[in-house]
């Protein structure tokens, strides 16, 4: 039997944003209010929804998700749109969701237009050509206010923005102007970063107090490069260096060159023209000089980089990085390096509190033979397989234990949505005063915030015990691969952690506990350095003294 008017189930959905270029004089509140009226005086009292979706793109469908899902659940029979436009600005998705939805059983209304099935893909078609036209407009309105220096720029290292110019900050532009001068009088790049970090000059982010900035950050190699790579420093505006590949997608990809945005003479510069082109040709001669020593020592080889993500340095816990081992006629041993001293050098106190690291040199036929040996270790010592076993059967237990709290979470939350929307629609049919429905409201909200919180912290508990069950499977079979075909980049990943190198007297009393040690291995690893193997499960780990 068909329902009346009266007893369908109504979803009112509302979209306004930026893409609607002119058409957006209305606002979002008004928008809702027009299709309750509408729905009203057809006959659709039973509103089980309103959706409000402000600043979205109406070429990203991923917003209909939650209606597609209750469609499928049989929870909706109506959806009410102001027209087309508001459903969505791309043909193809607008075809397959409104043929969805029609396959669900739903029926769709436009408030100021009639839906036509045979003429909606006429309508889809028109309303994407308006957002690719729009979207073509935008980009030349935002061009012609750069042009016309109506538009506010990115104030970078030596400015400061003043309303909409940017002006020369005399304190920062020096040391731009001492940067320039100090390579093309034959500086490196690393020399000039060591230059300034003696002098204790703060970095770009520091200098401007991004709430990102790292205390005590360190001038590095690639903050000289940026600055002296940026033509804006003489003067000139360099803009649109990306693009969306369509108006329909949020990827973008790097422009050429020649279609960048460039206006000459745009602000004051800080460097003289001669000047960036002599560094320049510097820049370009050494690259070429550097590419035909490309069989050099210091360069990363990511041929069989096996260690790669797993290996870090235990004083300062950055990760290492493999370095090929040939220079010239000088033979030396492929090895993975402290990534900190490639970068900073050796400690300097001087310079500035933990500047600088040791090298961690750690050699790589040496570091297979450990690893291969610990690994033979795991696979004759009964007591892993036990220690695996007991941690396997402890979280069952408590998985268990979870999924009670899971379900009883899910049901309150349940509870509370229901009773949040029962208060809305009372308050739509003014069954309520407004100052019950907003004391209703802010309660509710709360209760639903909190159980929200607590349903996704014990998710998380749950889905990190799923994935710890499984780990015994996975170490075992881990290490039965290693034994069958030697170390791979995968069976290594799926055994540890990490795998951490330390220097003689590096480690800590508390890193003890951090890694799992009993006293034997800890005084051996303090007294000689060597390896820490942090497993996916935290089995007391075995130490190996390393040969560098």
């Amino acid at each position: 039997m068909q329902k009346q008017n009266n007893e369908k189930r109504v979803v009112i959905y509302c979209r306004e944003s930026r893409d609607d270029y002119g058409e957006n004089y209305e606002r979002i509140e008004t928008q809702r209010d027009l299709l309750v009226k509408y729905c009203r005086s057809h006959g659709y009292t039973n509103i089980v929804d309103i959706i409000m979706d402000d600043d979205k793109s109406g070429t990203d469908f991923s917003r209909f998700d939650d209606i597609k899902e209750r469609a499928r659940k049989k929870e909706i029979d109506v959806i009410v749109f102001k027209n087309s436009a508001r459903l969505g600005r791309n043909q193809r998705e607008a075809l397959e969701f409104v043929e969805y939805l029609e396959e669900q059983g739903i029926e769709i209304i436009f408030e100021d237009e009639q839906y036509n099935e045979e003429m909606f893909g006429l309508y889809a078609w028109f309303n994407e050509r308006r957002a690719r036209d729009d979207s073509k407009n935008i980009r030349r309105n935002l061009r012609h206010k750069i042009e016309e220096g109506d538009l506010l720029v990115k104030a970078i290292y030596g400015y400061n923005k003043d309303g909409k110019q940017l002006v020369i900050n005399k304190e920062t532009s020096s040391i731009v102007q001492e940067i320039f001068e100090l390579y093309s009088k034959d500086w490196g790049y690393k020399k000039i970063a060591t230059y300034l970090n003696k002098k204790g000059i703060p970095t770009p982010s520091e200098s401007r107090n991004f709430a990102n900035a790292k205390q005590a950050e360190n001038w590095q190699a690639q903050h000289i490069v940026r600055i002296l790579d940026d033509r804006r420093y003489v003067g000139d505006y360099v803009g649109g260096h990306t693009e969306k590949l369509s108006f329909k997608s949020k990827k973008t990809r790097v422009k050429p060159e020649q279609e960048w945005t460039i206006i000459e003479n745009h602000h004051e510069p800080i460097i003289d023209r001669k000047l960036f082109e002599k560094v320049q040709k510097i820049r370009k001669k050494r690259k070429k000089e550097s590419d035909k020593y490309n069989n050099g020592f210091k360069y990363v080889d990511t041929e069989n980089n096996l260690y790669s993500g797993l290996l870090y340095c235990g004083r300062c816990g950055t990760p290492m990085y493999k370095r090929k081992g040939t220079s010239g006629t000088r033979k030396r041993p492929d090895s993975y390096l402290c990534k900190k001293y490639c970068n900073e050098g050796a400690i300097k106190e001087d310079i500035r509190e933990n500047y600088g690291c040791k090298p961690h040199r750690m050699r790589i036929e040496y570091l297979d033979q450990i690893v291969e040996a610990y690994v033979d270790n795991l696979v004759s010592n009964p007591e892993f397989k036990s220690f695996v076993m007991d941690n396997t059967k402890a979280i069952s237990t408590n998985k268990s234990s979870l999924e009670k709290d899971l379900n009883k979470s899910k049901q309150t939350l349940e509870k509370l949505e229901k009773q949040f929307k029962q208060v809305y629609e009372d308050k739509l049919n003014n069954l309520i005063p407004e100052f019950i429905y907003k004391d209703k409201k802010q309660e509710l909200e709360k209760k639903i915030k909190y159980e929200k919180e607590k349903l996704q912290e014990v998710e998380s508990k749950f889905n990190t015990l799923n994935k710890l069950e499984d780990k015994e499977d996975l170490i075992f079979k881990a290490i039965e691969d290693i034994k069958k075909n030697g170390l791979t980049k995968e069976e290594l990943s799926r055994l540890f952690d990490k795998i951490v190198v330390f220097g003689k007297n590096e480690i800590t009393k508390e890193e003890k506990d951090v890694y799992n040690l009993n006293d034997m291995m800890y005084n051996e690893l303090y007294e000689n350095g060597g390896l820490a193997f942090h497993l996916k499960f935290m089995y007391p780990q075995t130490i190996t003294n390393r040969r560098v």
